[in-house]
């Protein structure tokens, strides 16, 4: 009678078995229970929660308290408003955190009046999710896990109707200038990151080797002390023995994905050498033309190999003075080629020289674009401009109670030469979170069953692969097509997904919190499909190098699909006539401009192609073409650039189309084209080997090349390819009407 808890275990959920249980205790045995906890897996009916009342006389005095710590659904669609108040609103009922809701709309206004209630709030601010019932139709939409504020039917607001700038209803008053300074406000420069992460991690592990197998720990962990120590030493190196100029001199690094890498880098930050990333995929020609045209004075690679075939004439180039190698370089190499473990050795750490005071607004690294159009150009990105992309993710996560902390996790796989991975690399390091590198995307499964991320930063194209490969597999069996179907069927994810898509979360390492997808939009079924087998925010970047990476993004709770979101705190948005099209601004339809301190400096040594880029109002002109959506939301429809015109006047963007025929399992690679006397576009298709060999089985063909030249293999890509924009909806002039396998 002092102290007495009873425990029911309600799942599979059947009212009879609690009728059971009661009914096998005559005598009042509940009447002292003062707690009680409810553990159910499945939908929680009201109907229940009223028997069980009747049963515990002590519910309805002040000690009572009711707990619900795996309670995922909460069915009250049948329940009077007065019992929905009873049950929500008293303060002695727990809730765990994550519930699901499920009410009647009508009832909704009447009941949520209640959310501004102190003395309610701590049990509705735990409901995550609120879907509402009618007799027409339902809906779903997370309300108050998440929420960050936004009205998700009134997104961005016109503050200027001249020139219909746009920005995000969340900072439509404020200084995109200034706001964002007010974050992280130690965090001045780039060089300011490592030390600010070691205080946020109290020293904790930073960045991580992957061991050999017979190792017993897999991951070898360095501090941030000992990350900010070694790229001190390499900093005092190349300031004092190699004599570069900090602000001025450049070091240019090559290299896969490896701890090194980031060390290196974040080593220039700190003194105020610039970085040139360089990716590993140019030829010898590239990498000598890139390294005059910058004047690089240091080259780092991570092994000999990557320059063997240009070594003598980076020898000869008297503007670089040393070549570091991360691996063990055996003697007798030329004196200008140094390796990493040699200079760590050469400065005792007592020598460390104390880092310059660096402008914010000086450069802090070169990023060089894809080079469709030419020859690579050369995109100087400042301090600043780093500052502002990353703080404004900061603030939009913060907002959402998205909160990235030391425990966090990344396996970085993407290029650090690209922006992207950049960007995420600084994301990790300002909140003291831990890093490994993926050296090759083909080892991608192995990594994350290791690392196991938390955080997630990915690229729609891989997203694809993996959804392809499991659709793949699911297509095998009639059980498991009809189970995933039932699963993606639900409005989310729910106990009966979890259980059929544990295996793809595994792939993931299983320990997945937040994903962030870039570089290009998610198409609706991969997007949902991700939504509900992870159960985990999955939200879109829309950005590109020169505007240091994020500029729009989605907000978590809105989980429609087909947008890029809403401008960020450092942005404003503005869409202009597209000449030659009927995209106009006075429709809400044009080329998207972006304006606020993420803008890149501009072009090395280009000033012409600054200007092309960037206007005189500091505006800077994307190339994509996008409109605004009902609520305000931005979405991406064209390409201003690289754009041809058929027969008919059309005009055809093959950047969106490719994207789109990439769905294709049967693919890894197509280029769309097409000629100003022809009604139709065309492509060339690199079809997708290890796929093909093991689903084509009409033939016994086993090279690429010999796949290529077979009439059925082409028609059956062909006829793929169709329906993919059947079901896209492409336009006729937008449907390939011939492929050349390659």
């Amino acid at each position: 009678q002092k102290k007495c808890q009873c425990h029911i275990y309600s799942y599979p959920y059947r009212l009879k078995h609690y009728y059971n249980t009661s009914n096998n205790f005559p005598g009042g045995i509940f009447e002292y229970a003062r707690e009680i906890s409810l553990y159910d897996e499945r939908r929680f009916k009201h109907e229940f929660f009223l028997q069980i009342t009747q049963s515990f006389p002590l519910l309805k005095e002040n000690l009572s308290i009711i707990k619900y710590p795996h309670l995922t659904e909460l069915d009250l669609t049948q329940v009077h408003k007065d019992h929905i108040r009873q049950f929500l609103f008293d303060m002695k009922t727990c809730l765990p955190n994550n519930v699901y809701l499920l009410i009647d709309y009508r009832l909704t206004k009447k009941v949520t009046r209640n959310f501004t209630r102190n003395t309610t709030r701590r049990n509705c601010e735990k409901l995550s999710y609120q879907r509402a019932l009618t007799t027409s139709s339902s809906k779903l939409s997370i309300r108050l896990k998440y929420d960050d504020g936004i009205d998700l039917n009134n997104q961005t607001v016109e503050i200027n109707p001249i020139e219909h700038i746009r920005r995000c209803t969340l900072y439509k008053d404020i200084d995109i200038g200034s706001y964002y300074k007010s974050i992280c406000p130690e965090v001045r420069t780039l060089g300011d990151v490592l030390d600010y992460g070691q205080a946020v991690s109290k020293d904790g592990p930073c960045l991580g080797f992957v061991q050999p197998d017979n190792n017993t720990e897999p991951i070898r962990w360095l501090s941030y002390s000992n990350v900010s120590e070694q790229a001190r030493i390499i900093g005092s190196h190349l300031w004092a023995e190699t004599k570069l100029i900090p602000s001025d001199s450049k070091l240019a690094i090559m290299s896969a994905n490896r701890p090194e890498y980031p060390i290196f880098t974040y080593s220039c930050y700190m003194y105020g050498f610039i970085v040139v990333n360089l990716f590993t995929s140019y030829d010898s020609k590239t990498i000598l033309d890139l390294l005059r045209r910058t004047q690089t004075q240091v080259l780092v690679v991570d092994n000999l190999a990557r320059i063997r075939s240009v070594e003598r004439q980076l020898i000869e180039m008297e503007e670089i003075k040393e070549i570091i190698v991360m691996d063990e370089i055996s003697d007798g190499e030329h004196k200008k080629i140094r390796s990493l473990s040699s200079i760590l050795k050469t400065i005792n750490p007592i020598n460390i020289r104390p880092r310059p005071t660096l402008d914010s607004n000086s450069v802090a690294t070169f990023l060089l674009t894809s080079g469709t159009t030419g020859e690579p150009k050369i995109a100087m990105i400042t301090h600043e401009n780093f500052m502002a992309g990353m703080k404004s993710t900061i603030d939009r996560e913060k907002r959402a109670d998205i909160l990235c902390n030391p425990s966090d996790r990344h396996c970085s796989f993407l290029p650090v030469a690209h922006l992207y991975e950049q960007a995420a690399l600084l994301l990790m390091f300002i909140n003291g979170s831990r890093i490994v590198c993926c050296p090759s995307p083909d080892k991608l499964v192995e990594y994350y069953a290791i690392v196991k991320p938390t955080r997630i930063f990915m690229v729609p194209r891989v997203l694809n692969k993996i959804y392809n490969k499991v659709m793949g597999e699911v297509d095998k069996s009639n059980v498991k097509r009809y189970l995933v179907e039932k699963a993606l069927r639900q409005e989310k994810s729910s106990f009966f997904s979890r259980i059929i898509f544990r295996k793809v979360k595994q792939l993931f390492g299983g320990e997945v919190s937040t994903m962030l997808s870039a570089s290009a939009p998610i198409s609706r079924d991969v997007l949902r499909f991700f939504r509900i087998a992870l159960d985990v925010p999955i939200y879109e970047i829309f950005g590109q190098t020169e505007s240091t990476g994020v500029n729009v993004t989605t907000h978590v709770i809105d989980t429609s699909c087909g947008t890029v979101g809403t401008p960020v705190c450092t942005v404003e948005v503005k869409l202009v006539d597209v000449p030659g099209t009927n995209y106009r601004s006075d429709n809400g339809q044009g080329e998207i401009c972006i304006r606020g301190p993420s803008i890149f400096k501009g072009y090395y040594a280009d000033e012409a192609k600054t200007r092309e880029i960037i206007d005189e109002g500091g505006w800077l002109h994307t190339g994509d073409v996008g409109e605004w959506s009902e609520n305000g939301t931005l979405r991406l429809i064209d390409r201003s650039k690289h754009i041809f015109k058929l027969s008919q006047g059309q005009y055809v963007a093959p950047e969106r189309l490719e994207e789109v025929y990439l769905r294709s399992r049967w693919i890894s690679q197509i280029f769309i084209d097409g000629r100003s006397i022809q009604a139709t576009v065309v492509a060339v298709v690199v079809p997708d080997e290890e796929y093909a060999k093991k689903n084509f089985t009409s033939t016994t063909r086993k090279s690429l090349e010999e796949l290529c030249t077979d009439d059925e293999f082409k028609q059956l890509i062909m006829t793929d390819l169709l329906r993919i924009a059947k079901e896209n909806k492409l336009k006729y002039f937008e449907t390939v009407s011939n492929i050349y396998l390659h």
